[in-house]
């Protein structure tokens, strides 16, 4: 894990209602600008949901973490041309304030310090300013990313599931990443990476909330053909959790 920033010392979800939000639905865009802002926590973000649960895949599989899902994906297009179906709904949401996504965080687990940004594409909207802003707030993050984008200095663990070409990837991280996760179907060949990361796993494609037994017996064969990865289930659909 990357070293924490000097100032570090499952529920239901909360959905973004009038209660943390101030302005209409989000709709997906390009990256959010990074003018600087004295008032950072007055700057908005689209979000789809916010919930506390446990992560349900990868190397910090099983630990409890609060999700913030954001709006919108730029890398949803290389899905579908890869094969591989979104199982998460990104679209819908509305808007919120930094400080009130902070504040639903605080509400939902008030002694949980890991925040997992997801989507979506997380890194169409993150900047290093609010990544800023939760680690002076004393949380850990993690970003969960198909690599599109660089993502911001202050996230502790990153992940990136590969949804782009690995050129991309090598541009945008070119001293690794703390984890890779990559989706194989039936047939697929174990993946050839561009970057290092501690941590390599390969998941297989699930249909919907189903585990496909042939996806998982090809993972297994290329894991023991490959013992520098490791597999990777997700959990948190086969115990039926959020």
């Amino acid at each position: 894990m990357r070293s924490m920033r000097d100032s570090h010392a499952g529920s239901e979800p909360i959905p973004p209602t009038d209660s943390h939000l101030n302005s209409p639905t989000a709709t997906e865009g390009t990256r959010t600008d990074e003018t600087p802002s004295t008032d950072v926590a007055q700057r908005t973000l689209g979000v789809a949901e916010i919930f506390f649960s446990i992560q349900g895949e990868g190397a910090r599989a099983g630990e409890a973490s609060i999700f913030i899902r954001l709006q919108g994906c730029s890398a949803k297009h290389a899905c579908y041309a890869s094969g591989i179906r979104c199982d998460t709904e990104f679209e819908s949401g509305r808007t919120m304030t930094v400080a009130e996504i902070l504040g639903c965080v605080k509400e939902l687990a008030p002694k949980c310090r890991w925040i997992i940004w997801t989507g979506g594409e997380p890194t169409d909207q993150l900047t290093d300013e609010i990544a800023d802003y939760f680690a002076d707030a004393e949380y850990y993050q993690a970003i969960e990313t198909s690599g599109l984008h660089p993502v911001p200095e202050a996230i502790d663990w990153v992940c990136v599931s590969p949804k782009v070409a690995e050129h991309v990837i090598k541009k945008n991280f070119p001293t690794g990443v703390d984890e890779l996760r990559y989706v194989r179907h039936k047939g697929q060949s174990i993946p050839q990476p561009s970057v290092e990361a501690t941590c390599k796993f390969i998941s297989p494609h699930f249909d919907g909330n189903a585990l496909n037994e042939e996806n998982l017996r090809h993972c297994i064969d290329l894991v023991k053909q490959n013992p520098e990865w490791a597999l990777s289930l997700q959990l948190h659909k086969l115990i039926g959790v959020l």
